[in-house]
């Protein structure tokens, strides 16, 4: 036996072990469950906040400012300027239920990974690739390339999934987790904006309703000033309405990488690694007798 063909056993033999040892620990389950959690908080989070919003774009759309400049009467509602949002927040909430859906499956994929007869077939049949490795007999072709490519589909079995969700959290600290945090807080704000518009609309529609005849002269230069200001509540609106929209794309674009895009990639990814290195290393053929 050569120095390169000791090596190649060396090689198989620690990749093996690791791969039996990390089998058998649960620190990887455990690390992808932490992460899938809070991934799962997340979503929840958004979801709910999404629907919060759609019901109070929803109120103030329903809000009607009545007013009297110089006598003529003057209705008014933010319809027109909110009706787009609140399309685009009905389209999030669809992507956000696709999102818990990916990630309830994710979890299911999760616990199979972490199911104890996965487990103990991988051992086993990394135990019986080490003992052919070191005492070699000669199997039929046909049997090792069976039992290689049942090794590689219990580790994309064991540990694809976690492996994806560890990625995938690395990945949002590093890239998306800045944009998820500014996303929801704006979000967030404009929604306790707009319903700060809502309720000091309704109040001065119940006031204008509530005045009494000897009122009409003072209200009709009074309604005449709170129609300069309604444009700037207008004004307010609009403004809320673009910010609400630019951050609604943002977190889909977050949502749609984390829970569709990057585990499809991870996992593409990790079948290919595996593929790659059985395919390449004949675990029988790495030395001579």
């Amino acid at each position: 036996m050569d120095y390169g063909q000791a090596q190649k056993k060396w090689l198989i033999t620690t990749l093996l072990v690791l791969i039996a040892g990390l089998a058998l620990t649960p620190a990887v389950n455990q690390k992808a469950t932490t992460d899938y959690e809070l991934l799962f908080e997340r979503a929840f989070v958004t979801f709910a906040l999404a629907r919060t919003l759609n019901g109070v774009i929803s109120a103030v759309q329903g809000t009607e400012v009545a007013l009297q400049p110089a006598g003529v009467g003057v209705t008014l509602t933010p319809g027109e300027i909110l009706d787009p949002v609140n399309d685009l927040v009905e389209r999030f909430s669809w992507i956000m239920l696709g999102a818990t859906i990916s990630l309830g499956i994710q979890n299911v994929l999760l616990d199979v990974s972490a199911w104890w007869v996965i487990t103990a077939l991988l051992v086993a049949l990394a135990a019986w690739m080490l003992w052919r490795l070191w005492l070699p007999a000669k199997p039929p072709a046909a049997s090792r390339n069976v039992i290689r490519h049942v090794f590689v589909i219990l580790v994309f079995i064991r540990f694809a999934v976690p492996v994806m969700l560890i990625a995938n959290d690395l990945l949002y600290q590093q890239f998306l987790e800045s944009r998820y945090q500014v996303s929801t807080e704006v979000i967030t704000e404009a929604g306790q904006d707009l319903e700060q518009l809502r309720a000091e609309a309704t109040l001065d529609h119940q006031e204008q309703q509530d005045s009494s005849v000897f009122d009409s002269i003072s209200n009709a230069w009074s309604n005449t000033i709170e129609s300069m200001d309604l444009s700037g509540r207008f004004a307010r609106m609009q403004a809320r309405a673009g910010e609400v929209t630019e951050h609604l794309i943002q977190l889909s674009v977050v949502f749609i990488l984390q829970t569709g895009l990057l585990p499809i990639a991870f996992l593409w990814i990790f079948l290919q690694i595996f593929k790659f290195l059985f395919r390449s290393i004949r675990i029988d053929g790495a030395h001579k007798s």
